[in-house]
């Protein structure tokens, strides 16, 4: 009794971890904190309408920017270096496809070449379509001289050679204050970004966001998907996150961060920062988009930004890629941290290793997972092998058991210590059949880890993101779209109930019956690879079960019908 009761506890457990995210979602934020709405160009605060448009012709500027230390007395006119129109450059590389404007000196878009978005279409991490801006790594708007350098045409530059291309932008008044702005890419996923002031002292920032790629209404509308939350990777290896509508207000954290950026699942773009560089996370409230389909007019969108600042000049490396475990690893030491795996990450990278190796020889990700159960059931099976064998035992002696709760069970009111007499005895009886009562319980305890690793590794790995498997199943990382593998999951969970051994009380066997339809619920919605993890689980332990019924002999009680 003792044992089953366990045994539910358990698998009671393991339900409520992994479906908390489904029945207990993160509470949304229904009141962001207020900000401007942000500009087309910057994602920020809107520039002040009468900010001069910057241009050859463009007047000096009467005004010293906001904060700005001048030098004392009259300054020599320099010769103002702007473009005239629009310029668009084009970066390509093995990895990406990169395009820059010399409005502001800009990201526009940074397109991967080997990974795609829901709608099958080149993934692009930078964040497009109204109310987003277009755009990333624009001038944080400090005072009023990068409020119109962020607005500016700069003249362009840009030099390539032995793989390595470089972009130079620049922008300068007649006053002589200015900005260069440089882009350095490799055939990485890590870019060299510097911005650095000319004439007047002042702070540089650069912003990143908001928003982070393009993500489908599906991945917007799923509880396993986070885009645009911040995180940040200190020198400890310490992970912060928060979610894109989940800052209420401006949050400082300081310089010595190895990584500060915006990811989902899959993707990451981030500040990598040197030097003194202070990283500080926005909330953004995103003007409404266009109407829906019903006519209503869209609501404004809460957001979140990374913002790198420091005084004259800020340098700094910026990630824009997969969440890919090796790149990762790679990048900076620790980043591989940015990858949630979760409490059993230390479990996950054996697991993928594994997947992947049989992935090369069979070419099916769904296939990989079938036969990597097999792998983890045969390597476990004394654990459960023990674990079945021990709840059959106890089934046996579930009688005498209930002979000795009998005989006490009058008596425990009124001798306070007829309850400890109650269980010495039916330890005496479990000693004198050989039984241990926690004997299908440990077993169980040391599969969970593996069970909520294989969760976390398919459902931020990136390797199985629009992985197909076979027929209506063409993404093992989103759920069944017709529910199909949750209902045979959820009927071998039945069979395997059924022909598990089972305590004799009503309440525990009621407790037990609802378990398949409760998995079953809790699973519809999560991503199918996992589904069919547990659903082969549950079939090789039914056949497990159908051996040991078969070639052992505990007794015919253990095998009797169970009671509805």
């Amino acid at each position: 009794m003792e044992t089953k009761r366990l045994v539910i506890a358990f698998a009671l457990s393991a339900a409520v971890l992994i479906g908390w995210t489904i029945v207990f979602p993160p509470p949304k934020s229904t009141q962001p904190a207020a900000r401007p709405v942000a500009s087309a160009a910057t994602g920020t605060a809107a520039a002040p309408a009468t900010s001069p448009q910057a241009g050859p012709e463009a007047p000096a500027p009467t005004a010293a920017p906001d904060g700005a230390a001048r030098p004392a007395g009259p300054r020599e006119p320099v010769a103002p270096v702007s473009a005239s129109a629009e310029e668009t450059v084009e970066v390509r590389s093995p990895l990406y496809t990169a395009r820059l404007s010399n409005e502001g000196g800009v990201l526009k878009s940074f397109v991967l070449t080997h990974h795609r978005d829901g709608a099958g279409k080149a993934l692009d991490l930078v964040r497009q379509g109204a109310p987003f801006p277009g755009a990333t790594l624009a001038l944080d708007p400090a005072d009023a001289f990068l409020t119109r350098a962020a607005k500016a045409r700069f003249a362009v530059e840009k030099e390539s050679g032995n793989g390595v291309t470089t972009v130079r932008f620049r922008y300068r008044e007649a006053s002589g204050d200015g900005l260069q702005r440089s882009y350095v890419f490799r055939d990485s996923y890590i870019v060299a970004v510097k911005a650095e002031r000319e004439g007047a002292a002042g702070p540089v920032g650069l912003v990143l966001g908001p928003g982070l790629a393009n993500p489908s209404a599906e991945e917007l509308g799923s509880r396993y998907a986070t885009p645009g939350a911040t995180v940040t990777l200190n020198a400890s290896a310490s992970v912060d996150r928060n979610a894109k509508d989940g800052l209420k207000e401006a949050v400082a954290k300081g310089a010595g961060l190895v990584a500060a950026g915006l990811e989902d699942n899959y993707f990451l773009t981030a500040f990598l920062p040197s030097g003194g560089a202070a990283v500080t996370l926005r909330p953004v409230t995103l003007a409404a988009g266009p109407a829906g389909p019903d006519g209503k007019p869209a609501a404004p969108q809460a957001e979140s930004e990374v913002v790198l600042s420091a005084p004259g000049a800020v340098t700094t490396d910026v990630f824009l890629g997969p969440k890919e475990l090796a790149v990762l690893e790679k990048t900076r030491p620790g980043m591989d941290r940015l990858i949630d795996y979760g409490w059993f990450a230390i479990v996950v990278k054996p697991l993928l290793w594994g997947l992947k190796a049989i992935q090369k020889v069979v070419g099916n990700w769904g296939v990989a997972i079938l036969l990597i159960t097999v792998v983890i059931k045969v390597l476990l099976y004394p654990l459960t092998h023990k674990q079945l064998v021990s709840m059959k035992k106890m089934s046996v002696l579930q009688p005498k058991v209930e002979t000795i709760r009998q005989k006490w069970s009058g008596k425990i009111k009124q001798d306070p210590q007829a309850r400890v007499k109650m269980n010495e005895e039916t330890m005496a009886l479990y000693k004198q059949e050989g039984v241990n009562p926690a004997g299908g319980c440990l077993p169980l305890l040391l599969q969970m880890p593996i069970l909520i690793a294989f969760y976390n590794l398919l459902a931020h790995s990136i390797e199985l993101r629009h992985a197909p498997f076979m027929l209506w199943i063409t993404d093992l990382s989103s759920k069944d779209p017709y529910y199909v593998t949750p209902i045979l999951m959820t009927a071998t969970m039945w069979i395997q109930q059924q022909m598990t051994p089972t305590a004799g009380d009503p309440m525990m066997r009621k407790v037990q019956n609802a378990m398949p339809l409760v998995m079953g619920f809790l699973f519809k919605d999560v991503p199918s690879g996992l589904v069919l993890y547990w659903l082969m689980q549950n079939i090789l332990t039914i056949g497990q079960q159908m051996l040991l019924n078969r070639f052992t002999d505990l007794g015919p009680t253990s095998m009797k019908p169970k009671a509805a």
